[in-house]
């Protein structure tokens, strides 16, 4: 799938060379096409190089990624995600835990879902969208 494009600033892309989740408001040099809150953009350095995918929202923090590789954001990519987030619980004996029903099954940037809550009580699933890209994507693919 095609993307609209966000062009950081000279020397403002060392931050997600080292993969940091959020690309600032003040590092965008300009965004080729229209781009509205929730839409799915990728982030490119002054040089051309493509660094990330993740979600646009005009504010301080602009873009929230989900991949730094060029990705197809679908539902295929979402459930591959959510299963990753469920073995690494289930890998920490979070899940069927005899000493506890409660766990935190989703934990936003830290499984690559920038904006994403899901918290686990006994057989209820709590999911909280922190970002209006969540908050679209929950509604087409989650």
């Amino acid at each position: 799938m095609k993307y609209e494009k966000i062009i950081l600033k000279d020397k403002k892309d060392a931050s997600l060379r080292r993969f940091h989740p959020w690309v600032f408001s003040g590092a965008v040099d300009k965004m080729e096409g229209k781009v509205t809150d929730g839409e799915v953009v990728e982030i490119y350095s002054k040089s051309g190089d493509y660094l990330a995918t993740g979600h646009y929202q005009n504010g301080s923090i602009c873009v929230r990624i989900f991949s730094f590789e060029k990705t197809d954001a679908n539902q295929e990519f979402w459930t591959t995600k959510l299963r990753n987030a469920y073995q690494y619980r289930g890998n920490l004996n979070l899940i069927n835990n005899p000493q506890t029903n409660c766990y935190r099954l989703v934990h936003a940037e830290g499984d690559g879902l920038p904006g994403l809550i899901i918290d686990i009580y006994n057989k209820t699933a709590v999911l909280q969208c922190h970002s209006i890209g969540m908050h679209l994507e929950r509604e087409k693919n989650l």
